[in-house]
């Protein structure tokens, strides 16, 4: 299995250091940054899993790069020092997943990048399901019929109701608009067969009572 690669902009030599040891000996790939403007390249080359960097860089200010980052959908994490309340906002708005605080606790710093990590592959998936769904929805009338049904029988939501049936539609190695049409050819029929049961079960009903009728009030004999 490959290692994750992070990318960590610091410009302060001895944080990076301890951050890059840490990482390393957790089996991550690291790669670093000592500047805003080589931050921002770097991640646009590498492409890194994530990114841990610090908002106060030199040649190019943190935000911006974060900026650059979150338009380019990279996932990244804040480095801030402690008392930085402000600071620790701005950086959840442009987009930061998380935010490591100095004096660094290196003990922290593994499960925060590993929570990170999660959370951007949840997200890259989410994304990737919404481009998929739109991209069906507009090209077949059967698969936003059922992920309509599904969603409201099964209380799902349009991702998770899509998903589900793409998901059937890979376990059965067929198209997913085939796997739709089926199941809607499968819902009418069941559908269909509810209403005849419904308005067999009115009718005996109606039935019964026109006994229970009759039996009540026989009809009167006049002599």
């Amino acid at each position: 299995m490959n290692a994750f690669r992070i990318l960590v902009a610091d410009d302060d030599t001895e944080a990076l250091e301890l951050i890059t040891e840490g990482l390393e000996a957790a089996g991550f790939e690291v790669i670093t940054a000592t500047d805003g403007e080589q931050a921002e390249r770097l991640a646009h080359e590498q492409q890194p899993d994530l990114t841990i960097l610090d908002l106060r860089m030199p040649v190019k200010d943190g935000f911006e790069v974060a900026a650059s980052l979150h338009a380019a959908d990279l996932p990244f994490i804040s480095l801030t020092s402690y008392g930085e309340e402000e600071m620790v906002q701005r950086a959840t708005d442009a987009g930061s997943l998380a935010y490591l605080v100095k004096p660094l606790d290196i003990e922290q710093l593994v499960p925060a990048v590993q929570s990170a990590l999660t959370r951007a592959e949840e997200m890259r998936h989410m994304k990737e399901s919404m481009e998929q769904m739109d991209k069906a929805l507009s090209q077949g009338r059967e698969i936003s019929m059922v992920v309509g049904i599904l969603m409201e029988r099964c209380n799902m939501t349009a991702i998770q109701a899509f998903d589900a049936l793409r998901d059937e539609a890979r376990s059965q190695r067929r198209k997913i608009a085939e796997v739709a049409k089926e199941y809607l050819a499968a819902a009418e029929t069941l559908h269909g067969m509810s209403g005849r049961l419904l308005e067999r079960s009115r009718e005996k009903a109606q039935q019964r009572s026109s006994k229970r009728t009759s039996r009540r009030f026989p009809p009167r004999i006049v002599q």
